[in-house]
């Protein structure tokens, strides 16, 4: 019956996994799997927070704390620390990660946080509610983003191993799916955020993988592969492995090509822009 239940919840997220309001179907069926009272769900990128949602968070705290923690206190949170240290996707128990010696905890009061050390990670973000219990789903999307799903109990009440054995069943099939949601999802925000990323990301109809966007626009920009591949922390063999596939998907043969196809791309958008004018 519980494996019928789980069969049925996955795939209804498998449905939902191109919609814009995955971050509900998600919370949903976590929680028919696992009992939880809260959730919230964040995207790191490098040393930043770039989104943060609250899929599962009643709305008398939800701008509050929203706003606390993406402006002020998520550098502190040890899941952000441990996404620093290019952390596994898996399931994690709060209570174990805030003890790990490597990381650090404020030790003096700031702006919308307060020292507590009842808490489980030794402060509290303005808003949030008290003893709250925490369990993390981490989804390692790529070298440079990690997802936090965030399940929260009141009222003291832990999660425990047998919590995370309620879910290990579809523990890879649900991380597959949700890595699958957040790829094309990152994908999309960096494109939105960099310019050269979107035309690249439109000339290759989505069909070029993160890496191989990113090696594309350090190429475009000036960039040497010796130097992409100490950035990105690859070999340069490597460099030229992406650099070749993206070539063949982008139908172009050298980096001039390329260049020219971009503007021939830029120009045919404004003459659609101007045609949209008269």
């Amino acid at each position: 019956m519980a494996a019928r239940r789980s069969d049925d919840a996955l795939a209804r997220l498998i449905l939902a996994s191109d919609q814009p309001d995955f971050d509900r179907h998600l919370t949903q069926t976590l929680q028919e799997l696992i009992s939880f009272d809260l959730a919230m769900i964040s995207l790191y990128q490098d040393k930043e927070l770039v989104e943060v949602s609250s899929a599962a968070l009643p709305e008398r705290i939800e701008s509050e704390v929203l706003h606390s923690y993406a402006g002020h206190t998520y550098q502190h949170s040890p899941f952000f620390q441990m996404h620093r240290r290019k952390m596994s996707s898996g399931f994690y128990l709060m209570e174990k990660m805030a003890r790990n010696p490597a990381l650090s905890r404020p030790s003096t009061a700031a702006e919308m946080l307060e020292i507590d050390q009842q808490e489980e990670v030794g402060y509290l973000t303005a808003g949030w509610p008290k003893r709250l219990k925490e369990m993390d789903i981490a989804i390692r999307v790529s070298e440079r983003h990690t997802v936090q799903v965030a399940l929260y109990r009141t009222g003291n009440r832990g999660f425990s191993a047998s919590d995370l054995s309620a879910v290990e069943p579809i523990q890879s099939s649900l991380m597959a799916i949700c890595q699958r949601h957040w790829h094309s999802r990152t994908r999309h925000l960096q494109a939105s955020q960099d310019p050269i990323l979107a035309a690249l990301h439109r000339l290759g109809g989505g069909s070029l993988s993160a890496r191989e966007l990113e090696v594309m626009r350090q190429l475009i920009s000036g960039v040497a592969e010796k130097e992409i591949a100490a950035a990105l922390e690859v070999s340069a063999e490597t460099v030229k492995t992406h650099r070749k596939r993206a070539y063949q998907k982008l139908d172009v043969a050298s980096r001039v090509e390329l260049l020219v196809k971009l503007l021939d791309q830029k120009a045919g958008a404004e003459t659609v822009s101007l045609r949209r004018l008269t």
